[in-house]
């Protein structure tokens, strides 16, 4: 999942040497071969082991099942959150790039501006500031770190640029905090992308689709409210009247209590990063099947940016989650793609 943390499981014979998986935090890694023998590390990541669980089935079967997670799980609570108080540097930043925002506080929270058992950068790098995306101010005290994270990257989304974040595996050794503009992988976009992909049932690459559009908890005009009370309160607003538009009760309105900001500038990001969240959702989801022009891992990947065609349409889509269910021995693949467009 895009911004978010995946799970991997892992299911094991019952006499497997437990002492190499019963670990808090044991480090996984999945490699997938390619008919090519390529081999690469599917997702660019490693797993962090949270889970273990021996089963005995009445049958006699013994089993091990591993569960681990991405280490974007290290920036969720419990895990970490902003432990810096209202109106702290650390906890109040100015507008800069969303790019620049998400990495401070990765630096602040895990890295090298982090103090005492908090400073893991011994084990994870931050990339350097790029400047991508929108220019987002923000106050946080006290927040769970992805959640804020994801944050920042939709306000930058609403704002016109797409960021992603993740915890790659750089080398077998090394893991690296690094941001991505307008997808997390490859554009692949038909006809202008690099090496598009189209896929559609006609073309055989793509069944079980649904095509989903949801206006049920749609949110169109948003007013946040800071410090102060009564008509003294601070208020900021943000509305989209494009989508207004397309009903006579199109206007659909939220209040969000935000009474840790003191200026306009972080309240009206933070009524744009609630109007973001609550556009209506457009999911386009369906299984790709392995064909010889639409390869997982060959010629699109998590992350990447392609283009569907069904129901009469051509819609352009972030593949932002994958699930691969593999049965070792049985020559047994199964891949589905989550596909999202970004309306």
């Amino acid at each position: 999942m895009v911004n978010g943390v995946s799970t991997a499981k892992l299911t094991l014979p019952g006499n497997f040497n437990t002492q190499y998986i019963i670990n808090p935090d044991g480090r996984i890694e999945i490699w997938r071969k390619l008919d090519s023998g390529r081999e690469y590390l599917d997702t660019d990541t490693i797993w962090l082991i949270k889970k273990v669980t021996q089963r005995l089935e009445a049958s006699g079967l013994q089993t091990i099942v591993i569960e681990a997670d991405t280490p974007l799980c290290l920036l969720r609570e419990p895990g970490r959150f902003v432990n810096y108080a209202a109106g702290s540097v650390q906890a109040t930043y100015a507008a800069a790039p969303a790019d620049n925002q998400i990495k401070q506080i990765a630096r602040e929270n895990i890295g090298t501006s982090a103090t005492g058992t908090r400073n893991i950068s011994a084990y994870i790098s931050i990339d350097a500031n790029l400047g991508l995306g929108a220019s987002i101010a923000k106050s946080f005290a006290w927040r769970d770190c992805l959640k804020t994270m994801q944050e920042f990257a939709n306000a930058s989304t609403t704002a016109g640029t797409y960021i992603a974040f993740d915890i790659v595996a750089d080398t077998p050794t090394t893991l690296t905090f690094r941001t991505f503009a307008q997808q997390r992988g490859v554009d692949h976009r038909f006809p202008g992308g690099v090496n598009p992909v189209l896929i559609s049932p006609e073309l055989g690459n793509l069944g079980e689709v649904m095509f989903s559009q949801d206006y049920r908890d749609e949110v169109t005009y948003v007013l946040a409210g800071g410090k102060g009370d009564g008509s003294a309160r601070l208020t900021a607003s943000a509305q989209d009247t494009t989508r207004q538009g397309l009903s006579p009760f199109g206007l659909r309105e939220y209040f969000k209590d935000a009474t840790q900001y003191d200026t306009t500038t972080g309240l009206a990001s933070e009524a744009q990063s609630t109007l973001r969240s609550g556009r209506a959702k457009t999911i386009f989801q369906g299984r790709l099947i392995d064909m010889p022009d639409s390869r997982y891992g060959v010629d699109w990947g998590w992350g990447d940016y392609v283009t569907a065609q069904a129901f009469g349409q051509l819609i352009d889509c972030r593949i932002d989650a994958v699930s691969v269910s593999v049965k070792p021995g049985a020559g047994y693949e199964r891949i589905d793609a989550w596909l999202r467009s970004n309306s």
